[in-house]
């Protein structure tokens, strides 16, 4: 297993040492903090290691929108900017 640390758009990912025999997914530590992500088996080689070229954009989405980004210290690269107009 890759127990390495891995990076997703900026985000350092490590996966946790446990048993996954017969589990659809692996889990995933962000930024060395108790925050973390299950992201599953398909998009990841045996090992472990997150694939090259894949978009893994839906689960980092969720994780934004439960606060799990910010929690961990993580510069939130979904957060949505709202431009403020000024009326004169």
């Amino acid at each position: 297993m890759n127990f390495n640390e891995q990076y997703y758009r900026g985000i350092p990912l490590k996966l946790i040492d446990r048993n996954y025999q017969g589990y659809n997914a692996k889990r995933y530590v962000i930024n060395r903090t108790n925050q973390n992500v299950w992201i599953p088996n398909i998009y990841l080689l045996d090992d472990g290691t997150i694939r090259d070229n894949i978009d893994l954009d839906f689960i980092f989405r969720k994780a934004s929108k439960q606060g799990k980004l910010k929690l961990a210290g993580v510069k939130d690269p979904y957060e949505r900017v709202v431009k403020r107009r000024l009326f004169n």
